[in-house]
């Protein structure tokens, strides 16, 4: 099949293209234009530009994923919630225009989406039929999610995938338990070790979209999440028993810190000691302010409707998970 991915540079577009190429797939990139040269839209302020580079290889193409969009992980300021926002609305707007403008067009547009789509710190599982939530994520999943929805006048086959925590080696939350291991031998909280966070393993992830790509998932929206969601507190604990840490070899100094950091978790548990540092949830609210939501997310999203339809994961539980990523350093 011919596959053209957006945003093919990132940490899940990056695994996908891989994953693809080894089943035998073709796979493009679709890029940005590097100067705006049209004046009906203006450019993002970071200067980015949300028109594509080389939209005419969507002609003929089997599959689109739309993973672009600016980094939600980056400070709000005024100016870089609004990149946020335009990045995925009217970058998907251009993609469906683009598409609409083939003689041929692809067979079907699989687009990221996240699970903040969802209302945070409710008791009840949520479904894919659940409601939106309130708040800035919420509004950006929504905005993006329409912008699909809306912008599809040759009625092609649509997907969403509304993903979770993802977890690789180059993931945000993976450093920095990375950063706690190493310094303390121990793998902290932010807000409450009871957290609960609907994650999922980088491969399962891909392995969703090929399944979606392949037709052994029917197009539809989907959560990207694990069956198994976890609380803070065991993240931390399967992180310190499979501690996902690479130490390049001409790092003695960092191989030694990691040495002593195994030992003193060992002597931790030899000890007990089941207590772990957790950072206040208002001082995360001080100093990351709304962006803060990231950080405390609590939300207990369901995998079932992927399950139902025999999908396998690999890595269902986060003992699982880590345990693959300790062995695995690249991924």
């Amino acid at each position: 099949m011919k596959i053209v991915i957006t945003g093919g540079s990132g940490l899940i577009g990056g695994q996908l293209s891989h994953l693809l190429e080894d089943r035998g797939h073709v796979v493009l990139h679709l890029g940005r234009c590097r100067s705006n040269k049209q004046t009906v839209q203006k450019d993002l302020p970071s200067g980015k530009n949300i028109f594509w580079s080389n939209p005419e290889i969507l002609e003929n193409v089997d599959v689109v994923v739309h993973l672009a969009g600016a980094n939600v992980a980056k400070p709000w300021t005024k100016a870089y919630k609004k990149e946020i926002l335009e990045s995925r609305a009217h970058g998907t707007e251009a993609l469906m225009q683009a598409c609409s403008l083939c003689t041929n067009p692809p067979k079907h547009i699989i687009s990221a989406s996240g699970i903040g789509y969802y209302p945070e710190w409710v008791l009840q599982t949520l479904t894919e039929e659940s409601t939106a939530g309130e708040g800035f994520l919420a509004e950006v999943c929504k905005i993006w999610e329409d912008s699909l929805f809306k912008n599809n006048p040759k009625q092609l086959a649509l997907s969403i995938v509304r993903t979770g925590l993802v977890l690789s080696n180059r993931s945000k939350i993976v450093n920095a338990a990375q950063a706690q291991f190493l310094l303390s031998g121990m793998v902290g909280s932010v807000g409450y070790h009871s957290n609960r966070w609907s994650w999922i393993h980088i491969v399962d992830l891909c392995n969703q979209y090929i399944a979606l790509i392949e037709g052994r998932l029917q197009p539809g929206i989907y959560n990207g999440v694990a069956p198994n969601p976890c609380t803070q507190g065991e993240f931390g604990d399967a992180f310190e028993r499979f501690p996902a840490v690479n130490i390049p070899v001409w790092l003695p100094i960092f191989r030694l810190q990691l040495f002593l950091a195994k030992k003193l978790n060992r002597l931790i548990r030899f000890l007990g000691i089941r207590k772990r540092l957790i950072v206040p949830a208002w001082l995360i609210k001080w100093a990351w302010g709304e962006r803060s939501v990231i950080a405390l997310t609590n939300q207990y999203v369901s995998a079932t409707k992927t399950l139902d339809q025999g999908f396998c994961y690999q890595y269902p539980t986060i003992e699982s998970a880590m345990q693959h990523l300790q062995g695995h350093p690249k991924i």
